[in-house]
């Protein structure tokens, strides 16, 4: 086992070296492309390889000023996934994660303010926060109402502001202002908004699209509608049939129940 492991670190080790290596040569724009692919990977297999490999990617060009907006909210985004995803086996690493999703977010939106995609994300990691201490929902909380009005207010239209606030509002108890069905609602409207949602410039953030239905598919089996629920996860895998959440965790559940429509 332990010769096993080594052998498994040592390719790691080699393909981060080929991968830093080859990103010396590369711009901003090829980098964050690169990028971008790695978090695709990382967030389908839960991968924290997949994850630091991106990263490695990313801190190489914040030092510089092309795209930078775009290098520290991925960055952002990485340790948001690194949070929500990879840390759920080790779920007392995920604050500082998470502590690091929000200054490299801060960052991107001192750079550009208008940036929707920053703001929401940033909206979505406070709650995330809340989650592993809820006391600091008395100050987290407005700060996180703050930054997604931000975002819906510059890009109404988004289908990631739409999906990050659906999800805000379906883990937040109704005696804050969420509820199960109204976010079960949004959801829905985020489906609709993915649909219509044309992105121009391979730059932007794309992800969102098997998730969205991932999310409708858990709001489903939550209300024991599980005939529906798989009709959501087998949309999310025709996205991308590697989605480990869906095909590992939710299917499974839905599989296990009594079906009901």
């Amino acid at each position: 086992m332990h010769i096993q492991r080594m052998k498994i670190l040592m390719k790691e080790i080699i393909l981060l070296s080929a991968v830093i290596g080859f990103v010396y040569g590369q711009s901003a724009t090829q980098g964050i492309m690169e990028a971008k692919k790695l978090i695709q990977q990382g967030s389908a297999f839960a991968s924290k390889e997949k994850f630091e490999l991106a990263q490695s990617i990313l801190a190489r060009y914040e030092s510089q000023n092309e795209h930078l907006d775009l290098v520290e909210y991925y960055l952002g985004y990485i340790d948001y996934q690194m949070a929500v995803v990879v840390c759920k086996m080790d779920p007392e690493k995920a604050p500082a994660v998470l502590d690091s999703a929000v200054v490299h977010l801060e960052k991107a939106i001192s750079i550009n303010e208008n940036m929707a995609e920053a703001h929401a994300l940033l909206s979505s990691c406070y709650g995330v926060q809340i989650s592993f201490s809820p006391m600091s929902g008395a100050w987290r909380g407005p700060k996180s109402g703050y930054e997604m009005q931000k975002a819906q207010t510059l890009s109404p239209e988004n289908p990631r502001v739409a999906l990050l606030g659906a999800i805000g509002i379906y883990n937040t108890p109704t005696m804050y202002g969420g509820g199960k069905e109204e976010g079960f609602e949004a959801m829905k409207e985020a489906v609709d908004l993915f649909q219509r949602w044309k992105n121009v410039d391979s730059l932007q953030p794309d992800w969102g699209v098997e998730q969205v239905h991932a999310w409708l598919g858990l709001a489903h089996l939550n209300r024991k509608e599980t005939i529906l629920a798989r009709k959501e996860f087998d949309k999310a895998l025709e996205i991308n049939p590697d989605y480990g959440w869906v095909k590992y965790v939710l299917l499974p559940k839905v599989i296990s129940e009594p079906e009901v429509h």
